[in-house]
């Protein structure tokens, strides 16, 4: 979307721009409302949002009645960029300095405040994107993760450097949008207190593996996924549940993200979708290009041709 001027703002305007970009949610001045300024860039990077809030103070809520007259199952990241802020939500509060982060989850209410100016980098990202690689995601809401040190200056770091002022659109975008996901799963499994469960997490990351080493195979069943990681597959249907999604699911999920990436590189653009989604044994065309629009908002050749342009 294009950026409010940095002007005197109306406050329906920003509510209409926010919802835009994120979700609906109510905002509040601190100040005058006839001085109220607010700008807002915001672009995709592949199936993530990056956006920069730049504001002066106010407190923003996603209130109980807009969490259920607009379901959004999306978690956001947000870095302090500018000024200073509290994220809060679920009994816990994360004060925020310039470099830190906090996550919040959209299914849920929560607050932001910021008392005065200030300006924001938020990172949208699907529940399933990091359910799956950071588990008990529950209990890291609204919880600060500095950015001086650690993993977290890494994840401050890069998330940085995906300003939409500043990227460009390109077929890098998806490996972009791998590492920041990967980054912050990493970062939350460090930095906020979540703990898997060892065991459970053991079988897990050998199923997945054992998933991506097979993905081109049509035939892969999630009975074969079992067996070789020595699990029943009750217990793993289990095990994927707990992290949001089933096995199945993460199959198609990992085939989809290989064909996002084919599609996307210039190198491969002889090859006909079909057979690019056949590679990775998607062999059933019109299905593949049903889930892929299901999954992304657009078709596999809307997809190619948008990054193709780009390029």
């Amino acid at each position: 979307m294009g950026a409010l001027p940095d002007a005197p703002t109306s406050l329906t305007d920003w509510r209409e721009a926010l919802a835009r970009a994120f979700v609906p949610l109510d905002v509040s001045p601190l100040g005058e409302a006839t001085a109220f300024r607010g700008r807002l860039h915001a672009g995709p990077m592949a199936d993530l949002q990056v956006s920069v809030v730049s504001s002066s103070g106010q407190v923003v809520r996603r209130t109980p009645g807009l969490v259920r007259r607009s379901a959004a199952d999306l978690y956001k990241v947000g870095l302090q960029l500018r000024g200073r802020g509290t994220v809060e939500q679920d009994g816990r509060s994360a004060r925020l300095e310039p470099g830190d982060l906090a996550v919040y989850d959209t299914t849920r209410p929560y607050e932001l405040v910021f008392q005065h100016d200030f300006e924001m980098l938020v990172l949208v990202v699907p529940r399933h994107r990091l359910a799956v690689r950071a588990p008990a995601l529950a209990d890291a809401t609204a919880v600060t993760i500095p950015g001086a040190s650690g993993t977290g200056a890494l994840t401050s770091s890069l998330l940085r450097g995906l300003d939409p002022r500043t990227l460009r659109p390109g077929p890098e975008a998806a490996h972009l949008s791998d590492a920041a996901v990967d980054l912050l799963a990493a970062c939350l499994t460090g930095c906020a207190g979540v703990r898997p469960e060892p065991a459970a997490d053991t079988v897990v990351t050998a199923a997945q593996r054992y998933i991506d080493e097979h993905l081109r195979e049509p035939g892969l069943r999630p009975a074969d996924v079992a067996a070789a990681v020595h699990v029943s597959l009750r217990h793993l249907q289990k095990l994927f549940e707990r992290r949001g999604t089933t096995i199945t699911g993460w199959i198609r999920e990992r085939r989809l993200d290989r064909c996002w990436h084919d599609l996307a590189d210039p190198r491969l653009a002889h090859r006909p979708v079909a057979a690019v989604a056949a590679s990775w044994g998607l062999v059933d065309a019109p299905q593949f290009s049903r889930v892929f629009r299901a999954r992304y908002g657009r078709t596999p050749r809307e997809h190619r041709a948008e990054l193709t342009a780009a390029s």
